[in-house]
């Protein structure tokens, strides 16, 4: 008689079964309808001109486009973050209210396969939804570059500049128009929102309520972006010039694994809406910083997810 074959410890392809899985999972919770309000928030604020904004005056486009920028960049981050909690909360406890989660681990299939392929399906939304809103954004903030780029140079015509200043002019309102450096703000919320997913994966592996988990993972958010400035107030006296101590900075560093930094993905998006120069490794690095995040969260969600009995 044939011995059956050993369970892998970790299986990609099984990973990516119980991901396309939840994909399927959340589409039929009808979750993109949330994308409805914001494509009409960023078509609306292409045809309306915002209540500051009084002339074609060369300043003022400029401001006009950052705003822009800041709020479909503010809407993105909000939508994304709130559904990576919502949707991550909802995954176990419908799976386990809908017996799926035993007919998954009787297969067998390892329960770290199964923690990390919920985390992928989820991101992979995050993902699309992301991506929707940033078409929308660019689109919209392309036409209203041109616009605006139009009137400006009428008015700096109509009122005599030369002409290199005229190019100047057009260059700098080109500069807060779509570019790369716009979507390294995008790619910083979509790591924001995988990191607080991750977050609220952990909290759902021991919560037995929807509510406490969704209410937990927040008030991480929250403590996420102000807790540098918190640390900063506990540790630092910038008007005595003092440095932390060692011991300082092992609480600080422990502070921010228990609650990460998402001041620091903030900032990314923050110098993106200004057009500000950001380079390919602060981005690496961000990067890393989220999947170090990311993977503390899963290792220990695995090791209470695997107490659990179902």
């Amino acid at each position: 008689m044939s011995r059956p074959a050993s369970t892998s410890f970790f299986s990609p392809r099984r990973v990516l079964i119980i991901a396309q899985s939840t994909v399927t999972q959340l589409v039929r919770m009808k979750i993109f309808y949330f994308l409805a309000p914001v494509a009409l928030l960023f078509l609306g604020m292409q045809y309306f001109d915002q209540i500051w904004y009084n002339g074609p005056e060369v300043i003022q486009p400029e401001q006009e486009l950052r705003m822009h920028k800041n709020i479909c960049l503010g809407t993105m981050m909000l939508f994304g973050c709130l559904f990576a909690v919502v949707s991550t909360a909802l995954l176990i406890p419908g799976d386990i209210e809908d017996r799926t989660l035993y007919t998954i681990l009787c297969k067998p299939v390892p329960r770290l396969d199964y923690l990390v392929g919920k985390l992928l399906g989820v991101m992979a939304v995050i993902f699309i939804a992301m991506l929707v809103m940033d078409v929308l954004m660019v689109v919209t903030l392309h036409y209203r570059t041109e616009a605006k780029l139009v009137e400006a140079t009428e008015y700096m015509k109509n009122i005599g500049y030369p002409e290199r200043e005229i190019e100047a002019g057009r260059a700098d309102i080109a500069s807060q128009g779509p570019t790369l450096i716009l979507q390294f703000g995008v790619m910083s919320h979509f790591l924001k929102a995988s990191v607080l997913a991750a977050v609220a994966l952990l909290i759902s592996t021991f919560s037995t309520s929807t509510l406490f988990t969704i209410a937990t993972s927040a008030m991480i958010w929250v403590i996420g972006e102000f807790q540098s400035i918190a640390r900063d107030g506990l540790f630092h006296d910038p008007l005595l010039g003092d440095m932390p101590t060692l011991a300082e900075r092992i609480v600080g560093t422990l502070i921010s694994l228990v609650f990460p930094d998402f001041q620091l993905f903030s900032s990314i998006s923050d110098a993106a809406a200004r057009a500000e120069n950001i380079l390919p490794v602060d981005m690496a690095q961000l990067g890393g910083l989220a999947a170090l995040y990311i993977g503390i969260y899963v290792v220990l969600s695995w090791f209470v997810f695997s107490d659990k009995e179902f």
